[in-house]
C-alpha cells in the first residue's frame, strides 16, 4: 500500500499558468492546495446524477492576501490546476453545488469514495 496522494503532484494547466502574473505562481497554487483551506464545492444536480464531472473542484479561499476560487481536477495519481480567478459576486452555495469540505484533502477523499 502506497503512502501517495494525488496531491504530491500538482499540475498547473496552460490557463493557469497564464494567469499567474494576476493570481498565483505555479508553486503558490501547489502551496494554496496542499496546506490552504477555504470553502471546497464540486457542481451538483439534484435532478440529473452525473450530470458533472464528480472530479472537479473548486477551492474558494482568501489564498496569498487574494480571494480567489481555484477550479482543479483529482486524477488518480495527481491534480490539476485548471484556473484560477477572482471570486464573483455570486455564491458557491446552494442547489447546484455540494459541500465537500474546507480543504483539498478532503475534495481526494471525496473523489476516491
Amino acid at each position: 500500500m502506497s503512502d501517495e496522494t494525488p496531491l504530491d503532484e500538482i499540475q498547473a494547466s496552460r490557463t493557469a499558468r497564464t494567469k499567474r502574473d494576476r493570481y498565483l505562481t505555479p508553486d503558490q497554487l501547489r502551496t494554496a492546495l496542499r496546506e490552504g483551506s477555504g470553502y471546497v464545492c464540486r457542481k451538483a444536480s439534484p435532478n440529473h446524477e452525473g450530470l458533472y464531472d464528480d472530479s472537479r473542484f473548486i477551492l474558494r479561499g482568501t489564498l496569498f492576501g487574494m480571494n480567489l476560487n481555484i477550479v482543479f481536477t483529482i486524477e488518480r495519481d495527481h491534480v490539476v490546476v485548471v484556473t484560477q480567478m477572482s471570486q464573483h459576486s455570486q455564491s458557491l452555495r446552494g442547489r447546484f453545488y455540494e459541500r465537500v469540505g474546507t480543504t483539498t484533502a478532503e475534495a481526494v477523499a471525496t473523489a476516491s469514495d
